[in-house]
């Protein structure tokens, strides 16, 4: 793909974004949801989701340079992601890969057009980092499963349509091997959905109870019993998307409390604490840059999700909690009043942001989980 077909593609996406309502993000979780959601429907009218995906299935046929230049574009632009970026980013690509022709007609232009919102259910009560000792169990019944089980930390399944569903088909394979991978529609009868509320305040993880489900056979995405495989797929994906999207928004974040800073007092902005902060912040996003190169480079080669996916998210974890606590920690006592602007930030913004950092190195696979798949799959490490 010629340089210059990406640049008019840049271009041109700027100048829409220039000239479109881009909405702003409401703090409230359900006035954010709705927002962001019909903005989502807005860039697919517009051509400008699932850049990179067929014609066939609702995508505009282009190139992954073609979706990274419209992501930069787009945080650039001070807009919004799009509300349903686990179906987008982490179950879509999955299905595309991994599905039918039917699934993929069936399911990937409403994933695309926001009119179908994913959830991902992986993580269990007993079964978050050892994802492999899932106990949920998906039992045979004809042309169907019947499903038992529940799962936790399940991001937007209050508001989802879907679910890509991990469960124990066969319970005496060894653990990898009994797994298949079910796509659940969430107004199933038996499901109940319980929301969690977070430290943020917000409340959009939930606990799903699943209670003699009954799934169509139709919906097994790959292979009965093969679901490991693309489980990782998916965990992969999550990983490598989530880290090229996350740094440009970062970079932007940055961007903007500099600018904030600016507005400060000259003796305030230029306190050794302050500088010290920003370049600790600095620091972290050149790390992560120079590893999303990499990144990048292999997204484009296309060569699946694999170990080196951990290396980007252990990367991003650490850039994510560094640049958000050093700009927290500028506010001082100010972090309990959210109205406030010490030193022109926005203490809300910055707080709600440091708190959800905070998970960052839990959420898809905990640091450690992360560091045993670098040392044992690209180190050769024995296990210990």
């Amino acid at each position: 793909m010629a340089v210059e077909e990406v640049a008019a593609f840049r271009e041109r996406a700027r100048a829409w974004l220039a000239e479109a309502e881009v909405p702003g993000t409401p703090l409230a979780l359900d006035e954010r949801f709705a927002v962001h959601r019909r903005w989502q429907r807005t860039l697919y009218d517009a051509g400008f989701m699932g850049i990179a995906w067929p014609r066939r299935f609702g995508g505009q046929g282009l190139t992954a340079q073609h979706q990274f230049a419209f992501v930069d574009e787009l945080v650039r632009a001070h807009a919004p992601a799009p509300i349903g970026l686990i179906g987008l980013d982490v179950v879509g690509p999955s299905i595309h890969a991994f599905g039918t022709d039917v699934q993929r007609e069936r399911f990937l232009p409403r994933l695309l057009s926001g009119a179908d919102i994913w959830c991902q259910g992986f993580s269990e009560p007993g079964a978050g980092s050892d994802l492999a000792s899932l106990s949920t169990r998906a039992e045979p019944d004809g042309d169907e499963f019947v499903v038992t089980g529940a799962k936790v930390w399940t991001s937007w399944a209050h508001e989802a349509a879907w679910c890509a569903l991990l469960c124990r088909t066969n319970p005496t394979a060894r653990k990898h091997e009994g797994i298949s991978y079910l796509l659940v529609d969430m107004a199933s009868p038996g499901i109940t959905v319980r929301p969690i509320t977070q430290m943020t305040g917000d409340a959009e993880f939930n606990e799903v109870f699943l209670d003699h489900v009954r799934v169509p056979r139709a919906n097994v995405l790959g292979e009965v019993d093969g679901g490991w495989r693309i489980a990782l797929d998916t965990l992969g994906r999550e990983r490598g998307s989530y880290t090229m999207r996350r740094r440009v928004e970062l970079e932007a974040g940055l961007a903007d409390a500099v600018a904030q800073l600016r507005t400060a007092p000259p003796a305030r902005r230029s306190h050794p604490r302050v500088l010290e902060e920003i370049g600790r912040a600095h620091v972290a996003l050149r790390v992560l840059e120079a590893q999303t190169r990499r990144t990048l480079t292999r997204m484009l080669d296309e060569s699946g999700a694999g170990p080196l996916d951990s290396v980007d998210k252990l990367v991003l974890n650490d850039a994510e909690q560094v640049v958000c606590r050093a700009i927290a920690e500028l506010l001082g006592p100010f972090r309990v009043v959210p109205q406030s602007r010490p030193l022109g930030l926005d203490a809300g913004r910055w707080v709600h942001d440091h708190y959800y950092s905070r998970a960052a190195s839990i959420y898809g696979g905990t640091s450690q989980i992360q560091r045993n798949i670098v040392a044992e799959r690209l180190l050769g490490l024995p296990r210990g």
